[in-house]
């Protein structure tokens, strides 16, 4: 079993976070970048040749940009393929966790569930984080 890590976006969201990737796990990490209507082709021909030379046993993570969005669209029927994940709303917090995950296993449903409920943690308004900090700090004093 191998697990194949596929960021698709909008524009070039998906090759700026596969190079954020790199630069925090080093060059050999190995992702399929789908950087979508940047050449006037549909995308749907690069998403099947895609999963076309992925084994049945093999594992797939996908991390796209926007539910509604027409590249989340495109591969919502994969979702369905055996140890695939379809994830959207993706920032580097979630894309870390997934693609650092051990892969001598397939990830649970369960896991990526707990993986993506500590990258919504990481979204915070920091200015009202900052507020709240100080008036703890002056209710402290």
């Amino acid at each position: 079993m191998k697990r194949h890590v596929i960021i698709a976006s909008h524009s070039m969201l998906s090759g700026g976070m596969a190079e954020t990737l790199k630069f925090f796990e080093g060059e050999d990490a190995d992702f399929v970048v789908v950087t979508a209507y940047v050449d006037n082709r549909p995308i749907e021909g690069r998403i099947e040749e895609i999963f076309k030379d992925i084994p049945a046993e093999d594992e797939v993570i996908v991390l796209t940009d926007l539910m509604a969005g027409s590249v989340n669209q495109k591969f919502m029927p994969y979702a369905a393929r055996p140890h695939t994940h379809v994830l959207t709303g993706m920032n580097l917090s979630l894309a870390m966790a997934l693609t650092m995950e051990p892969s001598d296993s397939y990830v649970t449903e369960e896991r990526v569930e707990e993986i993506v409920d500590e990258a919504r943690k990481q979204i915070q308004y920091v200015n009202a984080a900052l507020k709240d900090a100080l008036s703890e700090d002056d209710e402290d004093e």
